[in-house]
């Protein structure tokens, strides 16, 4: 059987790939067959697809390729007369043939090797027509199969004509012909944003596979492919810096959808809520820094002497205007909270609102949520009523003013801060904690010439307004609790000296071993704070959870059955937990980001720091403790530990890293 192939021609396939060649013999019952190029291949018969020999056997090889050159021209010949659609049509559906028996039917000389090779190569490059199958058959495929395969290569064509156009595209943004002043197409336009969506999830981004594997990228996403995005999109005139990179990286939503734009409008035309009015010699305030728009709390000084003082602290009530099912509800309830960064400003409801409608801004009437409180000079706290209101805020106080107020003990000023420093000292006694940690206001307005400047963040005005917020979340959660209502509570376990405070020292986490902070519906203490119940309140233009719970509140105090349920709120604390974990990582890389900025406008500077940890590959993690900043350092020994001082060499923005020399009393 073996032996009757020898002196053939046949057609083979290696790897998928057809070959041409000479059977010159047998060996070990595999065929040696001799292609026109490169050494001889040993395979089984079943590795042959087609075979076919002549009258006249060739003397060697090389007669015999000669030979096959020929017949393979006259083959190719042949190939073009096959019209496969009409022998299509001819045959059945869904039955099998073989070669022979399609050459009976089609060929005029059937036994005519050389016309069945064309017509061998004609059913081989047809990919639409017939179905090959794995024992050498053709079976006609049916008419539901060519529709479908129809739709599939007209895709198949959009996807090269694609390629191509994106080849030519990458060219002309590298080149500079595709600029900023280039007018785009709709399509360009399409691959623009798709790139942005690449350069935000990596390997997570529907059109990875497609761009990955057009540009041979690999299966990672890494800093080159990174940069030529970046660079593709800056070439187009949409840059992307590093951090609204990271604010989308932290589905940070940029732009609020019509439909909300819409509602803002609705709000606006509501009529004034028919709500009691304050006393317009109520004297109200704000105290925020100085750039805020966005006022969420406000507080009167109603009575004072020497023993108590009667608080009303104010918050902002949107709840009369913004109700579940509306689209600024669910705007709210997609971003979870507004986000503040060194640059800006992305607030959960649009400006109109947060900057204004509903901003306890000086000279408008705003309807709050009034808490009435009796405050001693123990530091005591009782909450008298809460009820609905409509105020008039008389300034809006920066922090900076309001301390000067304390200082000149201008009215209840000096007084208010007594008793509010007797409470943060009764808290303390009780667990809160106060720890030494450093906080920066920046200003970028010539990023060439960055400053940092260190906030006061224990000043009098900013421990007022720390504890009229501590007291309203605190006296909020016990009515939520006492009354058994559904809502949000923020717990934090009990912390666990680890290292003993110097004499004079603040408490820092270095001392400390401290669960993060949780929200749950189930009640209970908040140890960093020194409280037995805590929740957000005091900040519904800013945060969901605080929104939600102004309007439970609004129903717990009308003794009205709860709008949300316990699986409501169950659902919304891990969702609010999980975004805004997100949100403070993209808050806190941002600032980073600013601060290694800065540190490149001071190289060769000297700055304390402190050994964190060792990191692979010779480096090391260091806190410069003057900015707070924490970084990978090269350029440290292994036995160095402690604190040192450091001169900044290098800095390195993407990824964070610095190089560093130490010094010493000599140097």
């Amino acid at each position: 059987m073996l032996e009757s192939l020898t002196n053939h021609y046949c057609i083979y396939f290696i790897d998928h790939k057809m070959e041409f060649g000479w059977i010159e013999g047998i060996q070990k019952n595999k065929l040696i067959i001799v292609p026109p190029q490169g050494k001889p291949k040993f395979l089984l018969p079943n590795r042959v697809a087609y075979s076919w020999r002549e009258k006249k056997l060739p003397f060697n090889a090389a007669q015999a390729h000669e030979t096959l050159e020929l017949h393979m021209k006259q083959a190719e010949q042949y190939k073009q007369t096959f019209e496969l659609e009409t022998m299509h049509s001819l045959l059945e559906n869904m039955r099998e043939y073989t070669l022979e028996e399609l050459a009976v039917d089609f060929l005029d000389k059937p036994e005519n090797s050389v016309s069945k090779l064309g017509l061998f190569l004609a059913l081989r490059e047809d990919s639409f027509w017939f179905k090959h199958n794995r024992n050498l058959t053709y079976t006609p495929r049916t008419s539901e199969e060519l529709a479908l395969l129809e739709v599939q290569f007209a895709r198949l064509q959009e996807q090269q004509k694609r390629a191509v156009n994106i080849q030519k595209w990458i060219k002309q943004l590298e080149s500079g012909e595709w600029n900023a002043n280039t007018k785009i197409t709709a399509e360009q336009q399409n691959w623009l944003d798709q790139q942005l969506n690449l350069l935000i999830e990596g390997t997570e981004s529907p059109y990875w596979k497609e761009m990955s594997t057009l540009l041979d990228w690999g299966t990672s996403f890494g800093i080159g492919e990174e940069n030529s995005l970046k660079r593709w999109l800056a070439g187009a005139g949409t840059p992307v810096s590093t951090s609204r990179l990271t604010l989308l990286r932290a589905n940070v939503r940029e732009e609020f959808p019509e439909e909300v734009l819409a509602d803002v409008e609705r709000v606006r035309k509501l009529p004034s809520a028919k709500l009691t009015r304050s006393p317009a010699e109520m004297q109200t305030f704000t105290v925020d820094a100085e750039s805020t728009l966005d006022y969420d709390d406000a507080f009167s000084v109603l009575e004072w002497n020497k023993a108590q003082l009667i608080v009303a602290v104010h918050i902002t009530d949107l709840s009369h205007s913004v109700h579940p099912g509306d689209p600024l509800f669910k705007e709210a309830e997609d971003r979870i909270s507004s986000v503040y960064t060194i640059e800006e400003t992305i607030p959960m409801l649009p400006d109109e609102l947060s900057n204004d409608f509903f901003s306890l801004m000086s000279g408008e009437e705003r309807a709050v949520l009034s808490f009435k409180f009796k405050l001693n000079g123990n530091g005591d706290w009782s909450l008298l009523e809460v009820i609905p209101r409509m105020i008039k805020v008389h300034e809006n106080l920066s922090y900076e003013q309001a301390d000067l107020l304390i200082e000149n003990n201008h009215d209840f000023w000096g007084l208010l801060n007594k008793f509010c420093k007797c409470a943060q000292e009764r808290r303390l006694e009780k667990g809160a904690l106060n720890l030494a940690r450093k906080e920066f206001d920046f200003d970028i307005s010539d990023p060439e010439q960055i400053r940092i400047i260190p906030l006061k963040r224990n000043s009098p005005a900013s421990r007022i307004i720390e504890e009229l917020a501590i007291a309203v979340n605190r006296e909020t959660a016990r009515l939520f609790q006492e009354a058994d209502f559904p809502g949000i509570y923020r717990t934090q376990s009990p912390y666990e000296l680890i290292k003993e405070v110097e004499d004079g020292e603040l408490l820092s986490l270095e001392n400390i071993r401290i669960e993060p902070a949780k929200l749950t519906t189930v009640p209970g203490i908040h140890s960093g704070l020194g409280c037995e119940v805590y929740m957000h309140a005091t900040s519904p233009i800013r945060r969901f959870a605080d929104l939600i719970t102004q309007s439970q509140l609004k129903k717990l105090i009308k003794k009205e059955e709860p709008v949300f349920s316990t699986e409501d709120m169950m659902h919304w604390a891990e969702e609010v937990s999980f975004r805004q974990r997100k949100y403070n990582k993209a808050e806190r890389n941002i600032t980073q980001y600013w601060k290694l900025r800065y540190l490149q406008q001071h190289l060769g500077e000297i700055y304390v720091a402190k050994i964190r940890k060792r990191l692979p590959n010779n480096n090391t993690e260091i806190e410069l403790l003057e900015l707070a900043c924490v970084v990978p350092a090269a350029g440290l020994g292994k036995n160095e530990e402690g604190e040192l001082m450091l001169r900044i060499d290098e800095v390195g923005l993407d990824p964070p890293r610095i190089g560093v020399h130490i010094q010493t009393l000599s140097t």
